[in-house]
């Protein structure tokens, strides 16, 4: 592969995962050049400047630490980071993340002159059990993507936790700063009008902590994301009127069994799906909205 490489990192608050982050990198790019690494940090109040620091200085790697003059969010930062790549290539990864030996060279080998934009799998790793009885009733909610991820139009859709694309791509759409997950890469897609593949074997840890696990942020998680979910099919895809209705009440089904499952098996994977589901099924109706970004948080 002759194309130089920028990987992209927006990081706020993290700096004890995004070392590990950063000192897996050398070991996942192993066979290529070394790539540019871009750091944004959305004004953290931690070590992570000094955390990019001595990445820079122990891998003698191009690495470039940009900070937000205020906390905008993850895809102000992406953005941010865009201007300033010198890539011919665009990685992101998440701040989270954790790249397994040989994962750039797996992923990169999906890009051709067909296919302008791939990603890789995702697999959470936590320090203790996940909620539920059921792992792949809840995975989901933590950006775990071990099959082709689907869109709206059955298309397949990126993951920015394990994402590459030519630079080129981004000359059409850059990331809408006013849209959250789970919805960010689908809504980049449409705008950019190209089509992505999945590789595999490509895969990354996404690390979460025992806080990001416990219940009642997982709970708030899902509806949160569950409203997005509603929200930007109903305002972003401008669906038909007479469409949304049917799929809120496939989502209000979803969430009735989804609870019924939680009541009979005593699982709460079951509640953190109806919680979900419910929420997205009001939101496609028009019966709520997903909201403003708290002003300082993270997404």
């Amino acid at each position: 592969m002759s194309e130089t490489v920028s990987i992209i990192i927006p990081t706020r608050n993290r700096s004890a995962i995004l070392a590990r982050c950063l000192a897996a990198l050398p070991a996942g790019v192993r066979g290529l050049d070394p790539p540019e690494v871009i750091v944004v940090d959305d004004c953290s109040s931690d070590a992570t400047p000094q955390v990019v620091q001595e990445f820079a200085r122990s891998s003698g790697w191009h690495v470039l630490c940009q900070s937000q003059s205020r906390p905008l969010g993850a895809n102000a930062a992406r953005n941010q980071a865009l201007k300033i790549a010198g890539g011919q290539i665009i990685v992101f990864i998440d701040d989270d993340v954790i790249v397994t030996d040989g994962w750039l060279p797996k992923l990169l080998s999906g890009l051709s002159t067909e296919v302008s934009v791939v990603a890789g799998a995702v697999r959470v790793t936590v320090d203790g059990p996940l909620v539920g009885r059921h792992r792949e009733e809840v995975s989901s909610f933590f950006a775990e993507v071990l099959t082709p991820p689907l869109g709206f139009g059955g298309e397949v859709v990126p993951i920015l936790g394990n994402m590459a694309a030519y630079r080129w791509v981004f000359e059409a759409a850059d990331f809408d700063e006013n849209v959250r997950p789970p919805c960010e890469e689908g809504d980049w897609l449409r705008r950019a009008g190209v089509s992505a593949r999945f590789v595999p074997e490509a895969l990354v840890w996404h690390y979460k902590t025992p806080e990001e696990i416990r219940l009642k942020r997982v709970l708030r998680l899902a509806w949160f994301r569950g409203s997005e979910g509603g929200w930007w099919i109903r305002e972003r895809v401008n669906t038909p009127s007479r469409e949304l209705l049917p799929m809120a009440a496939r989502s209000l089904n979803t969430s009735v069994r989804a609870f019924g499952h939680a009541i009979l098996q005593r699982c709460w994977g079951g509640a953190v799906v109806g919680v979900g589901e419910l929420s997205k099924a009001l939101a496609l109706a028009g019966l709520i909205n997903r909201g403003a970004r708290v002003p300082g948080s993270w997404r």
